[in-house]
């Protein structure tokens, strides 16, 4: 009866899981630290367990414990299922972008955002799988012969999981998400290297550690990108929990075969089986762009992404990134700077004129072609500047308030500036351009 009751208790928890993850993913257009969130979560989740596992020896107390858990997760999950307006505002969202590149202002800086949703899903799905393979083998590897008893019920390692998790969601939102790639990378070095000294004869507890701090950047990373790419599908409320659903799968499936390949071989032969895994998840990161601190369009896609930026016909949405297209977003009133009534505007003509010549007769210092510009985002972006007399800072928040349609707040929380001093900004750079709005300077920007 305890088994039977203990099984559909996980059955319902995992459904309570996954409504939380559908919470998250119609959400995540409007949370700013979106890794740093559920890196946190999943930390506070991991920590939380400890003192039931450690300091409730009573059986009775247990049960009253997990009973007002379970009782609160019910409650919790009434109180984030999304309303009506959240779910139509989310699926007409998808709608407009269906069948498009993606596009995210969180993960601006990975190969996916020039993928169709269907080969970016392939390549997480496959990545994520041989991440799993790879840390459950070298789990196991850890788990025969360790001093620490009881491993995944002890203290240390939940410990070094929830920092590994919340260290790792912060990294993946600096720089939307461009070191993302870098830090998976090193955490599969480093957690492979910590099983081969610990063969060597070094101390089991450097190797865990290690390990289970990569175990928890693991963990984050793939829930972080299932949850963000279910917005891209066809059944998102299934796709957004899927991280977590394949890392359990791939735990089961790889448990007893990695054992018994570990007693039957000797470690340098696990490693050499591990090798293919290694190639291949370096040709995925690479496949992905997550290994690119300085990702550009490759090949076609930079006259395809140029023809999206400047509204060419025919191209994939006649509207430069930032600018709203009919039926999304618009940005919020606070984007633009207050306009002055119509007898109250100063006239300016000294800055038309400035514009004018600017754009006939770039400064020298600017880029060397329009042509180049257009193809490198940061080579437009020296252009623009030098043809306005930008400033260093104000060139700063050029690139980051027409790189996407995030809320101004969201923007000056990244750049790790107030609001105020952002839109003290933004009203220099509407005077030295002519234009009025942010949606305005977007437009001047990629046309």
């Amino acid at each position: 009866m305890i088994a039977c009751t203990g099984a559909v208790g996980f059955f319902l928890i995992g459904l309570a899981g996954a409504t939380v993850y559908w919470a998250t993913c119609v959400r995540s257009r409007s949370i700013a630290r979106f890794a740093t969130l559920i890196g946190g979560s999943h930390a506070l989740g991991v920590l939380a367990q400890i003192p039931l596992l450690e300091f409730t020896s009573n059986h009775l107390v247990e049960a009253v414990v997990l009973s007002a858990g379970i009782i609160a997760l019910g409650a919790i999950n009434a109180r984030i299922w999304p309303p009506r307006s959240a779910l139509v505002d989310f699926s007409t969202q998808r709608e407009q972008r269906r069948g498009n590149h993606l596009e995210s202002s969180k993960f601006a800086g990975w190969r996916l955002d020039h993928m169709t949703p269907r080969t970016a899903v392939i390549v997480i799905f496959a990545l994520v799988l041989l991440f799993s393979v790879l840390f459950n083998t070298l789990y196991t590897f850890m788990d025969i012969g360790s001093p620490w008893t009881s491993q995944y019920t002890s203290i240390t390692p939940r410990i070094l999981m929830a920092v590994g998790g919340f260290a790792g969601g912060v990294l993946f939102d600096l720089h939307r998400a461009r070191y993302l790639g870098i830090v998976m990378f090193w955490m599969m070095l480093l957690s492979v290297g910590a099983m081969l000294g610990v063969e060597a004869g070094g101390p089991y507890a450097i190797g865990e550690v290690v390990y289970f701090l990569g175990s928890g950047v693991f963990m984050t990373f793939y829930t972080t990108v299932f949850v963000w790419i279910a917005q891209f599908l066809r059944a998102p409320d299934l796709w957004c929990s899927m991280g977590r659903a394949l890392n359990n799968v791939t735990a089961i499936a790889i448990g007893a075969p990695a054992l018994l390949m570990i007693n039957l071989t000797s470690p340098i032969a696990v490693v050499v089986l591990l090798v293919p895994l290694i190639i291949g998840i370096n040709a995925l990161l690479f496949a992905a762009g997550m290994l690119d601190l300085h990702p550009r369009p490759r090949g076609g896609e930079a006259a395809g992404r140029t023809g999206q930026q400047v509204g060419m016909p025919g191209s994939a949405g006649n509207a430069a990134p930032g600018q709203a297209m009919a039926g999304d977003r618009m940005p919020a009133a606070s984007d633009a700077a207050p306009v002055p009534a119509e007898d109250e505007m100063p006239a300016q003509p000294a800055v038309a004129e400035h514009v004018s010549e600017a754009a006939e007769h770039p400064t020298p210092d600017a880029a060397p072609s329009a042509d180049n510009a257009a193809i490198d985002p940061e080579a437009r972006l020296r252009d623009f500047a030098g043809r306005f007399s930008l400033t260093p800072r104000e060139t700063e928040v050029l690139a980051a308030v027409t790189a996407d349609e995030r809320p101004l707040k969201h923007v000056a929380a990244d750049m790790g500036i107030s609001l105020r001093v952002l839109q003290r900004h933004l009203t220099s750079l509407y005077q030295k351009t002519g234009t009025q709005s942010r949606v305005g300077l977007t437009k001047l920007f990629w046309e």
